[in-house]
């Protein structure tokens, strides 16, 4: 898939696992996304587990590569994961260097991944940061939920059924009535203070501003049902 400015190549994870450039390029774009770790004064790192193993343990990757130098600028990785109420699309991470944002590339990389995947029925992320999740909700289409949505009872049952499969969500403490989880990774918990501004401050999404707050330790779970409208 390409633009005037990015071309998107897709590689089956577990295979870009191997391959010393790729997981490179994995390991630079996030360390370069997210700022300081102002405990350490170090890039953030995907936390305890190393880039390789994280492709290992997933299922895609997409690669925004800049045509101009053919230099890696942006990711998406993911996997699916089947469920009683149908084929779920999990992201595990998408990250975009700061100079190349605002041009659309975040949307191409959801939207490339959801395209290899055409027949999912749900769509789900947990991240601290609201712009992320209005990027994926926008590329996605359907109906989202975050945050104090109240959730139907079969999206519930969904995540219930697929959380031994995802690490967002394996062994995380899972708040159902905001849909939130309590991770041991949050950059907001280190100090670090961030100020999510959405593209369009005039019209944030109603579940923006309990996502621009979350408590310490807390992730919000995204979850768009792309069998219902938005």
């Amino acid at each position: 898939m390409t633009d005037s400015n990015y071309r998107f190549d897709h590689h089956q994870a577990p295979q870009a696992a191997e391959s010393s450039s790729l997981v490179t390029a994995v390991a630079h774009i996030f360390s370069h996304s997210f700022g300081t770790n102002p405990k350490t004064g170090q890039p953030y790192r995907l936390g305890p587990k190393t880039t390789r193993e994280r492709l290992q343990g997933t299922n895609d990757l997409i690669i925004g590569v800049e045509h101009s130098n053919s230099s890696a600028v942006g990711y998406i990785y993911g996997r699916t994961v089947g469920s009683p109420h149908g084929l779920v699309i999990w992201i595990d991470s998408l990250a975009v260097l700061p100079e190349h944002r605002r041009k659309g590339l975040d949307t191409k990389l959801v939207s490339s991944l959801i395209l290899a995947h055409a027949s999912c029925g749900w769509v789900g992320c947990a991240t601290p940061n609201p712009v992320a999740a209005l990027v994926i909700t926008r590329a996605t289409g359907g109906h989202p939920y975050a945050g104090a949505c109240s959730p139907p009872a079969r999206l519930v049952e969904m995540i219930e059924s697929v959380r031994g499969q995802i690490p967002d969500l394996s062994g995380a403490e899972f708040n159902a009535t905001r849909l939130l989880v309590r991770t041991s990774f949050n950059p907001t918990s280190t100090g670090d203070s961030k100020n999510w501004s959405p593209p369009h401050p005039s019209e944030p999404p109603p579940w923006w501003s309990s996502l621009a707050h979350l408590p310490s330790e807390h992730e919000a779970l995204l979850v768009i049902d792309r069998h219902a409208s938005g």
